[in-house]
Protein backbone atom coordinates (compact mmCIF):
# COMPACT_ATOMS: atom_id res chain seq x y z
CA UNK A 1 0.00 0.00 0.00
CA UNK A 2 1.36 3.63 -0.84
CA UNK A 3 1.67 6.40 1.28
CA UNK A 4 -1.90 8.87 1.16
CA UNK A 5 -0.22 11.96 -0.07
CA UNK A 6 -2.19 15.30 0.61
CA UNK A 7 -3.93 17.37 -2.46
CA UNK A 8 -3.94 20.61 0.30
CA UNK A 9 -1.03 21.12 2.39
CA UNK A 10 -3.13 24.10 4.00
CA UNK A 11 -5.81 21.61 5.04
CA UNK A 12 -5.76 22.12 8.68
CA UNK A 13 -6.09 26.11 7.92
CA UNK A 14 -8.61 25.58 5.44
CA UNK A 15 -10.99 23.18 7.87
CA UNK A 16 -10.63 25.32 11.08
CA UNK A 17 -11.34 28.69 9.03
CA UNK A 18 -14.90 26.98 8.01
CA UNK A 19 -15.16 25.31 11.23
CA UNK A 20 -15.27 28.66 12.85
CA UNK A 21 -18.11 30.23 10.75
CA UNK A 22 -20.64 27.53 11.96
CA UNK A 23 -22.86 29.37 14.00
CA UNK A 24 -24.02 26.04 15.69
CA UNK A 25 -20.80 25.09 16.87
CA UNK A 26 -20.44 28.50 18.71
CA UNK A 27 -23.78 28.62 19.75
CA UNK A 28 -23.35 25.19 21.96
CA UNK A 29 -19.66 25.72 22.47
CA UNK A 30 -17.79 23.30 20.45
CA UNK A 31 -14.17 23.44 19.07
CA UNK A 32 -12.15 21.96 16.48
CA UNK A 33 -9.12 21.26 18.25
CA UNK A 34 -7.53 18.92 16.04
CA UNK A 35 -7.68 18.39 12.58
CA UNK A 36 -5.89 15.49 10.94
CA UNK A 37 -5.69 14.26 7.95
CA UNK A 38 -9.58 12.20 7.23
CA UNK A 39 -10.00 12.87 11.20
CA UNK A 40 -11.22 15.74 13.27
CA UNK A 41 -11.75 15.88 16.91
CA UNK A 42 -14.18 17.94 18.32
CA UNK A 43 -14.57 18.93 22.06
CA UNK A 44 -17.83 20.37 23.66
CA UNK A 45 -17.61 21.08 27.56
CA UNK A 46 -20.36 20.06 28.81
CA UNK A 47 -23.69 22.44 29.61
CA UNK A 48 -26.08 21.04 31.42
CA UNK A 49 -28.67 23.18 29.14
CA UNK A 50 -27.53 20.39 26.19
CA UNK A 51 -28.39 17.64 28.41
CA UNK A 52 -31.75 15.63 28.81
CA UNK A 53 -33.93 14.99 31.87
CA UNK A 54 -31.17 12.35 33.42
CA UNK A 55 -28.26 14.66 33.06
CA UNK A 56 -26.43 12.99 30.30
CA UNK A 57 -25.55 14.97 26.80
CA UNK A 58 -28.89 14.88 24.79
CA UNK A 59 -29.13 12.41 21.36
CA UNK A 60 -29.33 15.42 19.58
CA UNK A 61 -25.91 17.05 20.51
CA UNK A 62 -23.93 14.21 19.92
CA UNK A 63 -25.34 13.22 17.04
CA UNK A 64 -24.63 16.92 15.54
CA UNK A 65 -21.22 16.31 17.07
CA UNK A 66 -21.11 13.18 15.09
CA UNK A 67 -22.10 14.87 11.78
CA UNK A 68 -19.63 17.30 12.29
CA UNK A 69 -16.54 15.74 13.06
CA UNK A 70 -17.13 13.24 10.09
CA UNK A 71 -17.53 16.08 7.50
CA UNK A 72 -14.91 17.57 8.72
CA UNK A 73 -12.84 14.52 8.64
CA UNK A 74 -13.69 14.17 4.99
CA UNK A 75 -12.82 17.74 4.48
CA UNK A 76 -9.42 16.87 5.75
CA UNK A 77 -8.93 15.02 2.53
CA UNK A 78 -10.39 17.37 -0.23
CA UNK A 79 -8.83 19.94 -2.46
CA UNK A 80 -10.82 23.05 -3.27
CA UNK A 81 -9.10 24.46 -6.81
CA UNK A 82 -9.48 27.91 -6.69
CA UNK A 83 -12.25 28.24 -4.37
CA UNK A 84 -11.65 30.86 -1.23
CA UNK A 85 -14.80 30.78 0.03
CA UNK A 86 -14.95 27.30 1.94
Amino acid sequence: MSAFEFMDPAYADRVLRSFDRQKFMTLIGARLVRPAPGECEIHLPFMPELSQQHGYYHGGIIGTIADSAGGYAAFTLMTMHGRADQ
